[in-house]
This record gives structure tokens, sequence and C-alpha cells, in this order.
């Protein structure tokens, strides 16, 4: 059990807390195509584009084509979902998965559609989303609430979809009963309940800017406000959306108050799309005159918001490639490093590392026959500390403390130090 729920092979765990489906998928795919960084990358953008697909289909059930075109686009220019779509983490998976789900979920409501197919599908992509991510959790709260809004409004009992729904989560907690005994006893997480989030809501990090997030958080509170009598008194598919939506901000600001806090925009990603498809919606529907014009405007500060922030990535990745390629353009194709195994297997992953038949190892397996090699040193990683000036990490200067090895080359970048050593 420790192996599939954290245990990386030299004595310590992964503080990821990810269920396993996702490692599974992941190793699968890099078996079939190449264990490599870029590979995995590949499965990450894979998902990220399907998306599109889906949330174009999904726009469908509420708006024309030429609408359903514009929430698509919108989606496409995010800069969160994109800089999401290039990380080796299960976040695009999840997107693409629940947005399916809410596609299934709309077309059981609406009966259009091949009964045994659906519900299978439905039944499948609930076990799959719950499995890759639990919070999604959050999903079939919204459509429990608004399953109920639909008996007390419109007198619909939907009993079968109700069973299917449960059916779901039971199935899913059998399947996954180890993993929830595992780790949801846990009472941390990385992000904590502050006070800027009930001015911001994710907005500034789902939108890449202040501005542009700015933008997207005042029309959205306009919306909720001006449809309030709506949301209560009439029951639609609208309503789902917005539900959904309005459920995950609920539910994770109760459980970091009463449970371990959970307020990272990357917890509830999969709500981005849907608050960019009721923004339009809400729009499209509007009696604003020039609604058009505003729809424009969101796509043309989508794209400069593109533009300008493409490469701000709040916590970009560390320059790991770029110092491969010093090492493999060197004579020297021996690495030593102070980090763990899991640091060490990533190194290795990359395919500048395996085409030039580099070698890496710990520190502590330095031999007598290593009269030249390089020093690794992950320094203040930003993905650990932020940005920082804080002084070189104490490990650095592991071999600059021994007399018998001289330094023949330094080289100081953001997360890095890479040294080249010569035995004396």
């Amino acid at each position: 059990m420790e192996k599939i729920f954290g245990d990386r092979g030299d004595g310590g765990y992964l503080p990821e807390y990810y269920p396993p489906i996702n490692a599974f998928i992941l190793k699968l795919f890099l078996y079939t195509f190449g264990n490599t960084v870029e590979n995995a990358r590949i499965l990450s953008l894979i998902f990220g584009s399907g998306s599109l697909v889906i949330i174009y289909f999904l726009s469908k059930c509420f708006l024309n084509t030429k609408n359903s075109f514009i929430v698509t686009l919108l989606v496409s220019l995010n800069l969160f979902l994109i800089w999401q779509s290039s990380e080796i983490r299960p976040h695009s998976f999840v997107v693409f998965f629940s947005l399916l789900n809410i596609l299934l979920f709309i077309k059981l409501l609406d009966k259009n559609f091949s009964i045994t197919l659906t519900y299978l599908s439905y039944i499948l992509s609930s076990i799959l989303i719950l499995s890759a991510w639990p919070f999604t959790l959050i999903i079939f709260f919204g459509k429990i609430i608004y399953l109920i809004q639909d008996f007390i409004v419109n007198k619909k009992k939907n009993i079968f979809i109700n069973i299917t729904i449960f059916s779901s989560l039971i199935i899913y907690i059998l399947l996954n009963i180890d993993y929830l005994l595992y780790h949801l006893a846990r009472d941390e997480h990385y992000t904590k309940l502050y006070l800027g989030f009930f001015y911001s809501y994710h907005f500034r990090s789902f939108f890449g800017s202040i501005f542009l997030g700015g933008i997207f958080l005042s029309l959205f509170a306009i919306m909720i406000l001006t449809n309030l009598k709506n949301l209560f008194l009439i029951n639609n598919k609208n309503n789902l959306i917005l539900i959904i939506i309005l459920s995950s901000y609920f539910l994770t600001i109760i459980y970091s108050i009463i449970g371990a806090s959970v307020i990272s925009p990357k917890y509830v990603i999969f709500i981005l799309p849907l608050i960019i498809l009721w923004i339009v919606i809400q729009t499209v529907e509007s009696k604003i005159k020039y609604k058009n014009h505003l729809l424009l405007l969101l796509i043309f500060f989508s794209i400069i918001n593109l533009v300008i922030n493409f490469f701000n990535n709040p916590i970009d990745r560390p320059p790991t490639k770029k110092l491969l390629k010093i090492v493999a353009n060197s004579k020297t194709n021996k690495i030593y490093t102070h980090e763990s195994l899991v640091f060490n297997n990533f190194v290795k992953s990359h395919k500048i590392f395996k085409k030039n038949n580099l070698e890496i190892g710990r520190v502590s397996n330095l031999t007598l026959k290593d009269k030249n090699f390089w020093f690794l040193c992950l320094n203040n990683p930003r993905f650990a500390v932020g940005d920082n000036n804080f002084q070189d990490e104490k490990k650095c200067d592991f071999f600059n403390k021994k007399n018998n090895y001289l330094l023949k080359k330094e080289i100081k970048v953001i997360d890095y130090i890479l040294r080249q050593y010569e035995k004396n």
C-alpha cells in the first residue's frame, strides 16, 4: 500500500496525495510512447486540448453554434488552463472528465440519448473523475442540489438519475476505500484560508492577471445579483452550472474551516470553464444592448492578457533542460546530487539526458574512480519557497569544504547551482 500511496523508494514519502489512478494512467502512456518528461507533458496537453472539444458540445446545450465557439475560444485563451496543460499533473485530465460528466448528466436530463450507453458512460466518467480527484465530489453535490430544486419547483422526481448518482458514489467508495482511509485523515494542505480569497475568489489566478480576473469577477458578481430571483424560483439547466460553481466555493470554505485548508485554484480547476460558460450564457440571454460588443471585448482582453503574461507563470519550471545541455556539451557526463531518488529519476527522464548517455547518482555513491563530475544542487527552489533572496543552501557547499576537489566551473541559475569538479 505504501508504494501505491506515496512511498518514493528512498525512505521518504511524496507529499502529493494524488490518487493512484493518475500515476497508473501516466505510467501506461509512458510505457507505450517512451518514459520521458516531454512525453508526460504531451499526455496533459492531449487532455487539455480534448477539454476544448467537450466545452464546445457542453456549450451547445445552452447556446447556438456561434456563441458556443465564443465560449470555446475564451477557454482556449485562458492562461491558467494553458499553464496546467503543460504540467505533469492530473488537472487537465480532471477538467476533461469533469466537463464530460456534466455533459452526460445534461443528456440524462434531456433524455434524448441511447439510454444504456449514456448511463454506462455517465457512471464510468463519474468513477473516473472521483478516483482521479476527490474534490470533484463538489460536482455531485451541485447536481444533487439541482435535482432537489427540480423536484421542489417543477415536481420532477428524476428517480433513476438519483439512483445512478448514488450508485456511482458507492462504486467509487468501494474501489477507493484504501486511498480514502490512507489520506483523508490528513489535517493540513499546502494552502491556507486567507483574507484576500474573499475578494478575489481565485479569479486572479484563474485568469492570469489582476486586470482580466477583475473583469470576469465583476461580470460574474453582477450577473449573480441580477439573477438571484431565477436562481431560487426557476429551475433550468443554467442553474445547474451556477450551482456547481457556487458549491465549489461553499464546500471548500467550509472544509477549510472545519478540516484542512484547501483554498487553492488547482483544487477546483474544473469550475473555471464553467465560469466562462455561465458568463457567456448570461450575457447572451441578457437585455444588454451591446452584448455582442461585450463578448468581443472579453476575447480581445483575453488575447492581450495571453500575449503579455504567457511567460509569467507564477511558478515556472526549473531550468533543468538548460543545465543538462551544458553537461551534455562538456566532456564530463557524470552528475551527482544531494537530492532524493525521485528528483534524480526526474532528471534522468529528460530526452537530452538519455540521448547523450548522461549518468546521475547521489553523492553518497561517489567513487574513487570519479575524477571529473558535475554537482547539481537544488537551491531554494521556487516551488518550495517562492521568489526569494535567501542565501545558498548549505548542502550546495558540500564539495567546497573538501580540499581534494578542485572547482573548475560554477553556473548559478534560478532554482539550481551547477558546479564542475576535478579530483586533485
